[in-house]
C-alpha cells in the first residue's frame, strides 16, 4: 500500500535550503526508487514536503541514502547535526490518481 509523508521542516529551513538540497540530489533528473509524487511549499509559516511513496521503506531508504548526504554536502555536518528533527507524518494512501 502506498504511503504519504508530510515533512515539516524546522524553523529557519525554507525554500532556499530545499532548492539547494534537491539540486544536490538531482531529484528532478533522478527520482528516488519508489517515489510516486513529490511536492513542496510553505504552509502556516513552515516549509513542508508532501510525497507519496510505494512503501514506507522507500521513504526511509531515500532519507538515509540520498537526503541526509545531500543535506551535509550543502549545509555541512555540524549544521545538519544541530538541526532539530523535522516533523514527519506517515499517512496510508487509500487511493491516488495521476492523470
Amino acid at each position: 500500500m502506498a504511503v504519504g509523508t508530510i515533512t515539516r521542516f524546522s524553523e529557519g529551513m525554507g525554500a532556499e535550503q530545499y532548492d539547494a538540497v534537491t539540486a544536490e540530489m538531482g531529484l528532478a533528473d533522478e527520482p528516488p526508487d519508489g517515489l510516486i509524487f513529490h511536492s513542496a511549499g510553505e504552509l502556516e509559516g513552515r516549509f513542508q514536503v508532501f510525497n507519496v511513496w510505494e512503501t514506507r521503506e522507500n521513504f526511509e531508504r531515500f532519507t538515509e541514502d540520498r537526503l541526509r548526504p545531500a543535506q551535509v554536502a550543502v549545509m555541512g555536518e555540524e549544521r545538519v547535526a544541530a538541526l532539530p528533527d523535522a516533523d514527519v507524518v506517515h499517512v496510508a494512501i487509500h487511493k491516488y490518481v495521476i492523470p
